[in-house]
């Protein structure tokens, strides 16, 4: 694939951003352009790919039904395309063109992925065969390739889960069975190997009289026992108290599998902290890189990584609110959440589920005053502002902030003696605090011309 100018990306960036705007305000067809445009200039991208993919199918809904024999035999001729050798920029633009008219439609998905495949680009290839099998899960000839270009790859278990489709569709199919034997002792043949490597790198240290580091011991228990839980939980423990966040994340990964569940109350919030602080990390080694060298290519990844990292954010709140949905601080924390991302909406809710925790209704009032005045609920929001004002501590900084804005809004909505009041005591508690001096001027001229 011919490589991207950091001029083109940013395009392609502040098209996705527009897309994303869009989406949120329900103009799907314009969003459908923008996320075209960022398909097609970026194949290997898997989140301009997705993006472009939800919004479509969140405008059309349910798949459209098709007839099993006719799709096995177009889906066949889409593979053709791509093998074939057409130019992969040509197959992604006319496939672009079809899923507009049918996102469901698993022939064109099959057709890009084996172009990205061909081109090198394997991770938005097996994406694209990833959305080919969604979309017709009962499809034979789909799971069968998938499965192939999956078990190439050494993706076992999903090469395996493919494989296992065409054998229940088709009983006595000899390659499905023939193929999840092969697969199965493949990865045994792998895991065993692994396992012997490390039983023979640890009996050599103990031959030389080396003791065992702690990891070494952890991963020692994990392969006598691949789901002792305890083992996974002291090795992501002891690279967490290392700093080491990589090394975090792949252990919390690596017991989820082992255990066989999705998630855990152990594993699952290490996961997010440690993917939150890797991508924290990321944020400030951009951050460095664009001060000594700015280039819109280290914004775009800045861009990119700050969003994941909110992301990342967002799920660990809503996480562990499922687990303690009545736990006021949590619902105060994703009030906060949402309202640094302009979402006053939902950040009101989230704000008044956790008001009646008296140790954080002035925070929460002062809140839901901002909020409202955001979507021009000015009176709603001077009511919360004086709300909060007879609530918070007195010495704090939210009751200088709740003072403050509430004075300015009061003399907005020509409310001059609660805007003289609020002022003045903020001029007793703090004078310097921002430009109340020039407040008081400014109420007392306005009074007077009334």
């Amino acid at each position: 694939m011919q490589e991207i100018s950091p001029e083109r990306r940013a395009q392609l960036q502040q098209c996705f951003e527009k897309g994303n705007q869009e989406l949120q305000g329900g103009h799907h067809d314009y969003a459908t352009e923008m996320f075209a445009v960022c398909v097609c200039g970026d194949p290997s991208n898997i989140l301009y790919m997705n993006s472009f993919i939800t919004n479509l199918r969140l405008k059309y809904g349910a798949p459209k039904k098709k007839s099993a024999f006719g799709f096995i035999k177009s889906a066949k001729k889409s593979v053709g395309v791509g093998a074939k050798g057409k130019p992969l920029k040509v197959v992604i633009q006319e496939g672009v063109e079809a899923l507009k008219k049918d996102p469901w439609d698993a022939q064109t998905y099959v057709a890009m992925g084996m172009a990205c495949l061909e081109d090198g680009l394997d991770e938005a290839g097996l994406a694209y065969l990833n959305h080919a099998v969604k979309s017709a899960p009962d499809d034979v000839d789909i799971n069968r390739l998938a499965a192939r270009e999956l078990g190439e790859r050494k993706m076992f278990d999903d090469a395996l889960a493919c494989w296992g489709r065409v054998s229940k569709l088709l009983p006595n199919d000899v390659e499905s069975s023939k193929m999840i034997s092969d697969l199965m002792l493949e990865k045994t043949m792998i895991r065993v190997n692994s396992a012997k490597r490390g039983a023979k790198e640890e009996a050599e240290k103990e031959e030389q009289g080396e003791q065992l580091s702690f990891e070494d011991q952890c991963e020692k228990r994990i392969r006598k026992n691949p789901q002792d839980r305890g083992a996974f939980v002291d090795l992501a423990d002891h690279f967490f108290q290392k700093g080491n966040m990589r090394k975090v994340e792949d252990a919390c990964k690596r017991a989820l599998k082992a255990l066989g569940v999705e998630e855990d109350d152990y594993f699952t919030p290490q996961l997010f902290e440690a993917q939150k602080a890797r991508a924290k990390e990321e944020m400030t080694r951009l951050k460095k890189m664009f001060e000594s060298s700015p280039t819109d290519e280290i914004k775009e990844k800045f861009a990119q990584t700050r969003k994941l990292y909110d992301e990342k954010v967002l799920e660990s709140i809503k996480y562990r609110l499922k687990k303690s949905p009545n736990t006021c601080s949590l619902h105060y924390e994703l009030g906060s959440f949402y309202m640094a991302h302009g979402q006053y909406k939902e950040a009101i809710t989230e704000f008044q589920t956790a008001k009646p925790d008296q140790s954080i209704a002035g925070k929460c009032l002062l809140a839901l005053a901002q909020c409202f005045q955001q979507i021009k609920q000015y009176r709603l929001a001077l009511k919360h502002y004086d709300q909060a004002v007879e609530v918070l501590d007195q010495q704090g900084e939210e009751i200088k902030k709740a003072l403050y804005y509430g004075a300015r809004l009061a003399l907005g909505l020509e409310d001059y003696e609660k805007a003289d009041n609020y002022a003045n005591q903020l001029a007793e508690i703090d004078f310097s605090y921002k430009d109340v001096g020039g407040l008081l001027d400014k109420i007392a001229e306005k009074r007077n011309n009334k």
